[in-house]
C-alpha cells in the first residue's frame, strides 16, 4: 500500500520507462533497416568473410607491380606485360576498397543495432506501481504521514511541537482538495498568514513573506518554498559557522537575510570578500582596520553587510580604503580619506597600491625639500602627497612634467656645485623614474 505521492511518481516512472521503450524499439527498427540495406545475412558474412583476402590479394598485387620494372625477364616469362599487370592490379584495388568500405558500414550498423537492443531489453523490464492505501483512497490525511512528512522537512523537534496539531487541520483541508504533502504544506503557510493563525509557524519563515511582499511589488525575484528555504538556510548557517561567525547562524538573523532577498551564493560572496580580505591582511592593514572601525564588531560588521540595501557597497569601500590607507602607512607616508576614497573609485586596493606608494615615498622628501627651497613655503605645502600620487598613479602629464622640470633645474644646479647629498639623491631617483 502507498501514499498517493508515491503511487503518482511510480506511474510517472512507468510513462517514461515507456516512452524510453518506445524510442529504442525505433533505435532497433531504424538500425535492422541499415544493416539489411548490405544484403541477407548470408551475404552480409560472405563480405565479412571475403573483405580481408581481397585486402591480402592488393598487398600482394602491389608488392608484384613495385617490383615487375626491375624483373622484365619474370613478366616475359610469364606472357605478361607491365600494362596487364597494373590493370590486374587496379581491378583487386577496387574489390579490396569496396568490401572494406562495406564492412566498415555493416560493423556500425551492427554495434548501433546492439546498443538498441541493450536498451529494449532494459526497458523491457515493468515498473512496479503499488496501491494506494486507505487515507488515500478516501482523501484524509493521517496525522503519522503528517507529522514524518513534517519531521522530514523540519526535523523531529519542531514536528513535535504543540502548534503542529493546528497546522495538521489546515494541511489536511489542502490534501483532500489532491495538493501532496509538502505543497499541502506550503498552502497551509500562506492561509495561517492571512487567517494570523500559528504564530510559531509563521514566524519560522517570515522570510518567505518578504520575499514574497518584494514581488507582489514587482520586483523579479523568487519566492522559494519551505523546503527550499530550510536548505538555503542551512547552507548559508554553514557558511557563518566557516567564517567564525556562528553566533549569527540563528533562525531571527537567517530569516533576515533570506528576507533581503540575496540569494545564499550572493551572500556567501559577501562574507568571503569582505572577511578574507580583513582575516589574511598583514598586521598595519587590520590596524588601519581597527581604527575605522573602532566600535564594530565582527558579527556586527557581517550583519550590515548582510541585510543593508546599501550596507555592502559602502563597507566593501569602506574596507578597501582602509587597506588603501594602510598600504600608505607601510611607506611611512599619511594617506587622507579624501585621496584613499579617491584611490579606490580607480580600483586600487591594499595589494595593488603598495608598489606605487613605494615610488611615491621614495620621491616625495625630496621633491617637497626642492620645491621649499625654491618657492619659500612649507614642505608639506609646497608639493603634496596629492601631487606625487598624481604623477606615480595616474601618471598625470602636469605632474610629471612638474617632477620632470624640478628634476632639470635641479641638475642645473649641480652642474654649477657639487650639491647637496639631497639633491643629488633626487636627480637619481628622477632618473630611476625615467624623469631626467
Amino acid at each position: 500500500m502507498a501514499t498517493k505521492e508515491e503511487v503518482a511518481a511510480a506511474k510517472a516512472k512507468a510513462a517514461q520507462q515507456a516512452s524510453a521503450l518506445a524510442s529504442a524499439k525505433a533505435q532497433e527498427a531504424a538500425a535492422q533497416k541499415a544493416l539489411s540495406a548490405y544484403g541477407t545475412p548470408s551475404e552480409i558474412n560472405f563480405a565479412k568473410n571475403i573483405s580481408p583476402r581481397f585486402t591480402a590479394m592488393q598487398d600482394i598485387a602491389g608488392r608484384i607491380l613495385a617490383k615487375a620494372p626491375t624483373r622484365p625477364e619474370v613478366l616475359q616469362n610469364a606472357g605478361v606485360t607491365l600494362n596487364q599487370l597494373q590493370q590486374t592490379f587496379n581491378t583487386t584495388q577496387a574489390s579490396a576498397n569496396e568490401y572494406a568500405t562495406k564492412v566498415t558500414g555493416i560493423t556500425e550498423a551492427e554495434q548501433q543495432l546492439a546498443a538498441a537492443q541493450g536498451l529494449v531489453s532494459q526497458y523491457s523490464t515493468p515498473v512496479y506501481v503499488p496501491e494506494l492505501t486507505q487515507e488515500s483512497i478516501t482523501g484524509n490525511l493521517s496525522l503519522d504521514a503528517f507529522i514524518n512528512t513534517l519531521s522530514l522537512l523540519m526535523g523531529k523537534e519542531e514536528a513535535n511541537k504543540p502548534y503542529v496539531k493546528e497546522l495538521y487541520s489546515l494541511v489536511s483541508k489542502f490534501y483532500k482538495q489532491g495538493s501532496t504533502i509538502p505543497d499541502a504544506i506550503n498552502l497551509a503557510l500562506y492561509q495561517a498568514k492571512e487567517e494570523k493563525s500559528i504564530p510559531e509557524f509563521t514566524n519560522r519563515f517570515s522570510g518567505i513573506f518578504k520575499l514574497q511582499e518584494r514581488r507582489a511589488n514587482g520586483e523579479a525575484i523568487d519566492v522559494p518554498t519551505i523546503a527550499e528555504y530550510i536548505k538555503s538556510q542551512q547552507r548559508l548557517g554553514d557558511i557563518l559557522r566557516q567564517s567564525a561567525l556562528g553566533d549569527l547562524a540563528n533562525e531571527t538573523f537567517l530569516n533576515t537575510v533570506m528576507g533581503t532577498g540575496k540569494s545564499v551564493d550572493e551572500s556567501t560572496t559577501i562574507i568571503t570578500d569582505v572577511f578574507d580580505l580583513i582575516d589574511n591582511a598583514p598586521a598595519v592593514f587590520k590596524a588601519q582596520l581597527a581604527k575605522t572601525f573602532p566600535t564594530v564588531s565582527r558579527s556586527a560588521l557581517a550583519t550590515a553587510l548582510l541585510t543593508g540595501p546599501e550596507g555592502v557597497k559602502q563597507l566593501e569601500r569602506t574596507v578597501n580604503k582602509a587597506g588603501v590607507i594602510a598600504a600608505g602607512t607601510a611607506q611611512g607616508l599619511n594617506i587622507s580619506e579624501e585621496l584613499a576614497s579617491d584611490l579606490v573609485s580607480k580600483n586600487q586596493r591594499y595589494g595593488t597600491a603598495g608598489a606605487q606608494f613605494a615610488r611615491v615615498a621614495q620621491i616625495l622628501p625630496t621633491a617637497q625639500k626642492l620645491t621649499s627651497f625654491e618657492t619659500g613655503i612649507a614642505p608639506e605645502k609646497a608639493y603634496t602627497t596629492e601631487q606625487a600620487v598624481a604623477a606615480t598613479f595616474d601618471q598625470s602629464a602636469t605632474e610629471l612634467k612638474r617632477l620632470a622640470d624640478l628634476a632639470e633645474r635641479e641638475r642645473a644646479r649641480l652642474s654649477g656645485s657639487a650639491g647637496t647629498a639631497g639633491s643629488r639623491s633626487f636627480a637619481s631617483q628622477n632618473r630611476g623614474l625615467g624623469l631626467i
